[in-house]
């Protein structure tokens, strides 16, 4: 059985999530291992609701990783610590949304060149890129791109 957070729990306690609720819902039912989803699940869990998550689902136990889950000074995992029912599991380093937004936001197409070439991509002079096939891979009106300057890029990227 697993729980998935409400999209408004998640935004109190640590912002807007990268994936919907339904989303998460669909991917956590999405695997096989997984016999039940407990939808709408507040982020914060007062003893009362986990009591009563513990008898309709025979829980055994509420599993998280061994990253710190504190929300304003409160263990989020405070009431199935009490009652004897919390275990951790090794969280893998790198393995996290806010890891993976990272990476996603430093992809440009600069990691596709040369230390020399990423560097012409990052002038913010309106100087000419570099054409050749290790970095000029953007089309612009259908037809592969020359030698656009900065600008050129930036707005082509924004219309595509």
């Amino acid at each position: 059985v697993v729980g998935v957070n409400s999209d408004e729990t998640i935004t109190a306690c640590k912002g807007k999530p990268v994936c919907s609720e339904s989303e998460r819902i669909a991917c956590v039912r999405g695997c096989k291992w997984v016999d039940e989803v407990v939808e709408h699940v507040p982020y914060l869990v007062d003893d009362e609701y986990l009591r009563q998550l513990i008898d309709k689902y025979q829980i055994d136990y509420v599993v998280h990783g061994d990253d710190p889950c504190i929300v304003d000074g409160k263990n989020a995992y405070e009431s199935a610590i009490k009652l004897g029912k919390y275990l951790t599991i090794p969280r893998t380093e790198g393995i996290s949304t806010t890891d993976i937004v990272g990476r996603m936001l430093l992809v440009t197409r600069s990691h596709h060149c040369s230390q020399e070439e990423a560097l012409a991509l990052i002038d913010d002079d309106v100087n000419p890129l570099p054409a050749n096939d290790s970095c000029d891979f953007k089309l612009v009106s259908g037809r592969k791109a020359s030698s656009p300057s900065r600008s050129t890029y930036r707005s082509s990227t924004n219309s595509a």
